[in-house]
């Protein structure tokens, strides 16, 4: 999808949804397998909901810019990096877009919303794939306690032992 097509979508406050698969998102798949997912079957059967829906034209400062909000729904397989287990984790998040060439200063200064640039080419799947991969968590944790860990491998002998039997002799 072009930009001009998000343009068209904002400015006719037109609604358009779907579903992607995880092969449409090969990022997404790659830092997938960076957090620790190995899983190939659970990978594989990750989709990506997602609605693209024209807004009301707002303004930023003196400027007047189309909108258009992005809502994405999924499913990630994730793993704890503390104990290793699966750590499935449910994804509905919502984004906001301002079209325009040069985004105006109160727009930038808007932590809620981004700026897609009119003239630039960038498709749909690259857009919902950059949202989520800037959703994603930075270290996936349970928030509770994790399973109990193994602090040790086993009985270790004591290294010292040996020296009680030794006698000083004089």
């Amino acid at each position: 999808m072009s930009n001009a097509r998000y343009l068209e979508l904002a400015r006719q406050q037109k609604k358009t949804e779907g579903v992607l698969q995880i092969a449409a998102l090969p990022r997404l798949q790659e830092a997938l397998r960076e957090l620790g997912v190995s899983d190939d079957q659970a990978l594989a059967g990750v989709s990506v909901a997602y609605q693209l829906q024209g807004l009301p034209a707002r303004y930023f400062g003196d400027t007047q810019l189309p909108m258009l909000a992005l809502a994405v729904q999924t499913d990630l397989p994730l793993v704890c990096q503390r104990c290793f287990a699966a750590m499935p984790q449910a994804m509905d998040v919502q984004f906001e877009f301002a079209i325009c060439d040069e985004p105006p200063e109160a727009l930038l200064e808007d932590e809620d919303v981004d700026w897609l640039e009119s003239d630039a080419e960038s498709t749909f799947e690259s857009l919902v794939e950059d949202e989520l991969l800037m959703a994603l968590p930075i270290a996936v944790m349970h928030e509770q306690a994790c399973a109990p860990l193994q602090n040790t491998a086993g009985e270790k002998p004591n290294p010292f032992a040996a020296l009680k039997n030794l006698k000083l002799e004089k």
